[in-house]
């Protein structure tokens, strides 16, 4: 084994434990740095132990997310993440902020992790998903947040984080990192029901396509109204 390869990840599955617990402490002392503020309809954490909700966010949110949102929410979240090797070391990391995760996404182990979700509910979790991830486009509706919600029969809460000022990465998402010591905002939608399938001797695929049409366009309008993309960056 060369120098290289003993300083890489390239060539591992799982990310060492002390260096995720290094990545841990740093992300929790920048966190320490911003203001954040929680806004919109805050009655839902309040409600949380009573009535779990599964809670919807853009994937350029996550780090944020995991970062700011406060651990006394993340310790009764369970977040789904893509079963790729960047999602190992992601899931690695997350754990260090008490946030559990399932690993799989819309193109890959995507009914594994419906399932592990589902169960994570039954234990009265709260679901995470990212409505457009993990390959995107950028804010579009994949299907994995309906079937939750249908199956599940559990309330979709829209969440964004908006950040005052913020570094964008230049990945599929514009992946988006507050600076340090700026100011973010939490913002929570009002919760969304999605109706059960229409019981019928025969149900058409084209009517129910057109159903989940239909409600993925509110869940992506729902979520576009909580969403502020920063027009100051980082210096």
């Amino acid at each position: 084994m060369g120098i290289r390869s003993f300083f890489t990840l390239k060539n591992k599955r799982r990310m060492p434990r002390w260096l995720a617990w290094m990545l841990a402490g740093v992300m929790k002392l920048y966190a320490a740095t911003i203001r954040v503020r929680i806004t919109g309809h805050r009655e839902v954490l309040e409600a949380l132990a009573e009535h779990p909700v599964a809670f919807l966010l853009w994937h350029n949110r996550v780090l944020s997310a995991v970062c700011l949102v406060p651990r006394a929410i993340l310790s009764r979240c369970t977040v789904m993440i893509s079963a790729s090797r960047d999602g190992e070391y992601i899931s690695t990391i997350v754990r260090s902020f008490g946030l559990e995760s399932v690993r799989g996404s819309s193109s890959r182990k995507g009914g594994q992790a419906l399932l592990g979700l589902l169960h994570a509910l039954k234990e009265g979790r709260n679901p995470v998903l990212t409505l457009d991830g993990p390959r995107g486009p950028r804010y579009t509706v994949h299907p994995g947040a309906l079937a939750l919600g249908r199956i599940g029969a559990v309330p979709l809460v829209p969440i964004s984080l908006n950040a005052s000022r913020c570094w964008q990465l230049h990945s599929w998402d514009r992946m988006q990192i507050p600076c340090p010591f700026s100011r973010v905002e939490i913002v929570l939608g009002a919760p969304i029901q999605v109706p059960p399938r229409q019981k019928t001797a025969s149900p058409r695929q084209e009517d129910e396509a057109a159903a989940d049409e239909q409600q993925a366009s509110l869940l992506r309008e729902a979520m576009l109204s909580l969403t502020r993309d920063p027009q100051e960056k980082c210096p």
